[in-house]
């Protein structure tokens, strides 16, 4: 309830500095036109400026309530270009039909004068006011223009060094000699026992790397070919930890891109960071719930980790805050650890 009060308080405050600002420009403006005569009697003022502030004060709070709607259809972060474009054109048909309503029933209904009768002077009132309405919009876009140029550009650099340490990371995490160390150890141990699984463990090896090659340059990937990847990525692991790791996958609607790899990353941190053994198997679920990708292991954490660093969430947290407006969500509660992966409907790739 205060913190309503303090905005109501606040929006009140704004509309009023916004009106004394018009009063002002309005006198100003008007006496440009008239010179000292405005000031011959107090009617003539009042009657002056009234108009020139109804004039002002549609065209600015219309403009303002117009650009707040195509803000939101047409963000500036975006496409700045097209943003501009469709403003500028909004305003100029929204400010020249406004100026000859209001025009109309001023000099109709308020001044009872004959439109027909003074039509060229009121038609030359018109284009002057629509003149400078026009100019003064525009510079307030353009300049939204620019900063949301710039802001852009920013982003874009921004999003690029983090494509490339993500890139990186994912590239060092699998030269990295522990996950060598422990896939050769396997590779070992299963040859000698089970060539049949052995064959199978070098297949989901080599599945595993030439993903990562292939996708690492990608913004998105569809869904459906990035299960397929954890699948092969869980499938290695199980050879490794047998029955020690448990880990079911549920998703039946494959329709959306995610980010490549993201999967990935979450389970292997569950591996990693987890207790994996017999008396303590380590329980993972995927699944999907509507536009979201959830990854869930239960918490048994390791006392000590000797690997050091790896591919945090915040990594993957930053890009999706470039890739999409929907948040990386991260939850742990009730003994477990849940990761909500947005899925992306509507990517152009």
């Amino acid at each position: 309830m205060k913190v309503n009060l303090i905005n109501w308080r606040k929006y009140f405050i704004r509309e009023l500095r916004d009106i004394l600002i018009l009063f002002a420009i309005c006198t100003f403006a008007t006496y440009m036109f008239v010179g000292n005569q405005l000031f011959s009697d107090f009617l003539n003022y009042t009657r002056s400026i009234f108009y020139s502030f109804i004039i002002g004060l549609t065209i600015w709070k219309g403009n303002q309530a117009l650009g707040y709607f195509l803000n939101k259809k047409f963000p500036w972060e975006k496409n700045p270009t097209s943003t501009l474009f469709y403003h500028i054109t909004a305003s100029v048909v929204f400010t020249a039909v406004d100026i000859v309503v209001v025009n109309y029933i001023v000099y109709r209904f308020i001044y009872n004068i004959n439109i027909s009768e003074n039509f060229d002077r009121i038609f030359d009132y018109e284009v002057v006011t629509f003149g400078i309405a026009l100019l003064i919009t525009t510079i307030i876009y353009f300049k939204h223009f620019f900063l949301s140029w710039k802001n852009l550009v920013v982003r874009e650099e921004e999003f690029k060094h983090q494509a490339l340490a993500f890139q990186y990371e994912t590239l060092k995490s699998y030269v990295n000699p522990h996950f060598l160390f422990n896939s050769l150890s396997v590779l070992s141990s299963l040859v000698e026992k089970d060539t049949d699984k052995s064959q199978k463990f070098i297949k989901q090896l080599s599945d595993i790397y030439r993903y990562v090659l292939e996708q690492k340059d990608k913004e998105l990937v569809d869904l459906s070919t990035e299960l397929t990847f954890a699948k092969s990525f869980i499938e290695l692991h199980k050879i490794r930890h047998g029955d020690s790791l448990k880990v079911n996958v549920f998703v039946d609607d494959f329709n959306g891109f995610v980010m490549p790899l993201a999967m990935q990353i979450l389970l292997e941190n569950a591996f990693k960071h987890n207790i994996i053994s017999e008396d303590e198997p380590l329980e993972v679920k995927v699944w999907r719930e509507k536009d979201y990708i959830l990854v869930q292991n239960k918490l048994q954490q390791r006392n000590t980790i000797n690997q050091p660093g790896g591919i945090g969430l915040e990594t993957i947290k930053k890009r999706y805050e470039m890739l999409s407006s929907k948040p990386l969500l991260i939850n742990s509660e009730n003994g477990y650890f849940t990761v909500h992966i947005p899925v992306i409907l509507d990517a152009h790739l």
